[in-house]
């Protein structure tokens, strides 16, 4: 039976009170992670939200990926958060991405 979209037979009762508490819970890791984060300049995060989208399947170069990301000139909060969006993917991505400019001679270093 299914009553406001949530189809009762799978289990899960959206309106159990430990249910909404855990929609509501706070990320203590997400926060860490944000913290450490804010621990770097802007540049420094471009760089590794280059590096991580040219480790996509299908992802441009890392040259191409930071010379795109820096068109719309986005603030260090913009990127902070899009590299915490990507966090479940964010290690194949980067590794992926490192790979690729290493093997394309980038020196990661002066990027």
């Amino acid at each position: 039976m299914t009553q406001h979209g949530v189809d009762r037979s799978l289990g899960t009762d959206y309106f159990d009170p430990k249910a909404v508490e855990r929609r509501y819970a706070t990320n203590t890791a997400e926060m860490d992670l944000e913290r450490y984060l804010n621990g770097f300049d802007v540049e420094i995060l471009r760089r590794i939200e280059a590096v991580m989208y040219s480790g996509r399947t299908g992802g441009a170069p890392a040259i191409d990926e930071r010379d795109a990301l820096r068109v719309n000139n986005p603030t260090k909060e913009d990127v902070i958060r899009t590299i915490i969006e990507k966090r479940v993917a964010f290690d194949a991505y980067f590794d992926r991405g490192v790979a690729r400019a290493k093997a394309e001679g980038i020196d990661l270093d002066t990027f």
